[in-house]
């Protein structure tokens, strides 16, 4: 899994204007430290995020938190055409009023409910292919303020999505057509079982499939092998323990699932560059 950086700090704002991306030119499996809007304006394909498998088409907006692993499947047939608005928080700013408002709003909620996909109806879908129209026609002219002006639209579209966003979670509840992947309950056990003795033989018995056909499923969806992707999940486990508890170095690492300290220690520096020990005094200071 690849964990993206922004080469240019100071302006961490990037923009894609309606790309069509073959399969193999897409990105494999990976997170970044900046929130990312997808706006589908045609074709089909699949988007893993996080826990979960989406069928992707036109209209269909993808709010993708920073620090989310994600990967797009692109249907070869129907290729996807899609814009892209990668930003940091730090350049989201809200006003020191009197109402209880945030232009993050949107994003907190999305990484309360872990949906991570909004179905836009058609009168959405228009006032958003307006906002993209107008940053790529910002950033196309370059006149003066451009790149703030891109900013500026980016507010809006926070806002909009904000305003639509309480019909949008109320129809998450009665809507779980996205649980007809298999694999998405087989995510949701792992999350919930983080800490237990999983294998792909034990995962493939509740999924009612052979072993063979779970890794080659698993892996075409992910991008990543399950002992990879299982890893994975136990060091961001780890990561928010460290930062959120006092518990010992070790009871984390139990906790996380890692079946001994020296093997979390291993696997904790691979993926995140530092001991669990140096990364919490980084976070606490």
């Amino acid at each position: 899994m690849k964990a993206i950086k922004d080469n240019n700090s100071l302006f961490p704002f990037s923009f894609v204007y309606k790309s069509t991306k073959q399969p193999q030119h897409e990105l494999p499996t990976h997170l970044h430290d900046f929130h990312e809007i997808v706006y589908i304006h045609k074709g089909k394909g699949s988007f893993f995020i996080d826990n979960t498998l989406y069928e992707m088409n036109k209209g269909d907006l993808f709010l993708i938190p920073n620090d989310t692993i994600h990967h797009a499947i692109p249907n070869k047939d129907d290729l996807v055409t899609s814009s892209v608005i990668f930003f940091s928080p730090a350049f989201i700013q809200t006003l020191s009023i009197e109402e209880d408002f945030s232009y993050l709003f949107i994003v907190e909620k999305i990484k309360k409910y872990k949906h991570y996909k909004i179905t836009l109806r058609e009168s959405q879908q228009l006032t958003m292919e307006e906002y993209l129209y107008d940053i790529e026609k910002e950033l196309c002219e370059q006149q003066s303020g451009a790149f703030h002006a891109a900013i500026l639209i980016t507010h809006h579209i926070l806002l909009s999505l904000t305003r639509w966003s309480g019909e949008f979670f109320k129809e998450i509840y009665v809507d779980d057509r996205y649980r007809r992947y298999w694999l998405n309950e087989i995510f949701a056990y792992i999350e919930h079982n983080i800490h237990g003795n999983l294998s792909q033989e034990l995962l493939a018995k509740k999924a009612h499939v052979s072993t063979a056909h779970f890794s080659r499923v698993f892996k075409e969806v992910t991008g990543m092998k399950f002992t990879i992707y299982l890893n994975k999940k136990r060091t961001f486990k780890a990561k928010e323990l460290l930062t959120t508890t006092d518990y010992p170095v070790a009871y984390v690492a139990e906790l996380s699932g890692f079946e001994s300290t020296p093997h979390f220690y291993r696997t904790f520096k691979q993926y995140i560059g530092t001991t669990p020990a140096q990364y919490r005094r980084n976070k606490n200071k």
